[in-house]
């Protein structure tokens, strides 16, 4: 991983932890649903990080931060 992802992954968990990150798959009107199939997790699993339960990890934080085109400082 380069220095870009690490940002982008410290900024979807910071997302995350505040609990924006709701906020930002609403403002696109993407549903549960359709986050989780593009992540390729499920709809609880992006649930339980909406409401800060769970963290997303590397990986998955990654593509969360690109379907919810996330970019290092935009968060």
């Amino acid at each position: 991983m380069d220095p870009q992802d690490l940002r982008r992954i410290s900024e979807v968990r910071t997302l995350v932890a505040n609990g924006k990150a709701r906020e930002q798959r609403e403002s696109r009107r993407l549903t549960l649903r359709e986050i989780a199939e593009a992540i390729g997790t499920s709809p609880s699993t992006v649930y339980r990080w909406e409401k800060g339960t769970a963290s997303p990890r590397g990986a998955a934080a990654l593509r969360l931060a690109e379907v919810l085109e996330i970019t290092a400082g935009a968060a």
